[in-house]
């Protein structure tokens, strides 16, 4: 019994001085990158019909790759302006947003935190009171027996409480040739780590022999997706790293996550291309932030996880590097105080056959998505 006692005081002063050391702590919910899925997030800033659009999606990277062999290709309604920045700035800027726009946690630990907190100290001061009315046992008719048993319960108690805090709930708190005919090359710039060539076509079978002809990996099954965006009179952004340099890795990509394409484009409404990313064949997670002066929705195609007011020069003020030697500041031109939307959804090949369109909402009342958790 003394051996328990002794052993429960050490742990009563040592949880003393942990909730000490943990009691000016915040959880924020961050938005990670899922590891077993594709993966692309987006922030869409849409003012007096333009678009910049900052975009940047995950790959897998393996001992063989070379970042030389990667490219993308991106749909956009009119020919853009060209930019990227530097995998680290992007993470900081998504960052940002997603403390701004994190979710309204309520979490089921934290209920069963207070009753183990509460029985805990009942327990202590239950000690305490027989500790003093200890040599007072025989005036107050209280056996020893007694006295030890109610020492016996308040002990076996404490301990259950301590373990079970330390071992269940912890760990909760941590966590280029333009010469194919039907092909026009409107545009070729160096951005960043990316040679970037805008291109417009007559026909997707043009399209598609000139990027296969300029070892982008499309197929026949390309054609049909192509063929609406044609149809649009839309231009396709084509970016590869460039093969005149040794590309740092760091450069390239942050925690999976490449260097960000930068495009700023003329546009009636907002609009996300998605298209091009069904024919990949597998569901992918996406997540959207757009800043408007209004609050913005796609017609239920992604769940709204979240609407508010922000000033704009809170965020990071990301540059673009047109073509390694102008920059831009990212927030120029803009009012100071705009609204973030966030959408975040895993969509399948089926759902994203269709790109997002964004419209002003009925309203503008703010709304932050609610989580319970653990």
């Amino acid at each position: 019994m003394k051996v328990i006692s002794r052993f429960v005081l050490l742990l009563i002063i040592f949880g003393c001085f942990c909730t000490t050391a943990y009691g000016d702590g915040k959880f924020f919910f961050i938005e990670e990158v899922p590891a077993d899925i594709p993966y692309q997030r987006a922030c869409l800033i849409f003012h007096e019909g333009f678009e910049t659009l900052i975009l940047q999606s995950k790959y897998e990277f393996s001992q063989a790759t070379d970042v030389n062999s990667i490219g993308w290709v991106v749909p956009v309604p009119a020919v853009p302006e060209l930019g990227s920045s530097d995998p680290i700035n992007a993470d900081i800027f998504f960052l940002k947003l997603s403390l701004h726009a994190q979710p309204k946690l309520f979490h089921i630990y934290e209920l069963i935190l207070s009753f183990l907190v509460l029985l805990f100290f009942a327990c202590i001061i239950t000690m305490i009171v027989f500790l003093i009315l200890y040599p007072f046992l025989n005036n107050i008719k209280l056996s020893r027996v007694v006295w030890h048993r109610v020492m016996r319960i308040c002990n076996i108690i404490i301990l259950v409480c301590f373990f079970v805090f330390f071992f269940s709930i912890l760990p909760h708190l941590g966590k280029a040739n333009a010469g194919i005919e039907g092909v026009e090359v409107v545009k070729a710039e160096q951005v960043g780590i990316y040679d970037v060539k805008v291109i417009k076509g007559d026909s997707a079978e043009a399209l598609v022999d000139w990027l296969k002809e300029n070892e982008f990996s499309f197929s026949d099954k390309d054609i049909e997706v192509m063929e609406d965006y044609v149809n649009r009179q839309w231009c396709f952004v084509t970016a590869k790293v460039q093969q005149t340099q040794d590309i740092n890795e760091e450069k390239f990509s942050l925690n999976g996550m490449v260097a960000p394409l930068i495009l700023k484009f003329e546009t009636e409404k907002a609009i996300y291309p998605l298209a091009l990313t069904s024919v990949i064949g597998t569901d992918t997670e996406v997540l959207l932030y757009t800043l408007s002066e209004n609050k913005l929705n796609c017609n239920k195609r992604m769940k709204l996880r979240y609407s508010g007011m922000a000033k704009t020069r809170n965020l990071p003020s990301s540059y673009i590097y047109s073509d390694g030697s102008e920059i831009k500041v990212l927030f120029q031109n803009i009012p100071e105080e705009m609204t973030i939307c966030k959408f975040k959804e895993k969509l399948t090949p089926e759902q994203m056959k269709l790109d997002i369109e964004f419209e002003d909402s009925p309203d503008n009342e703010p709304y932050r998505e609610t989580k319970i958790v653990w």
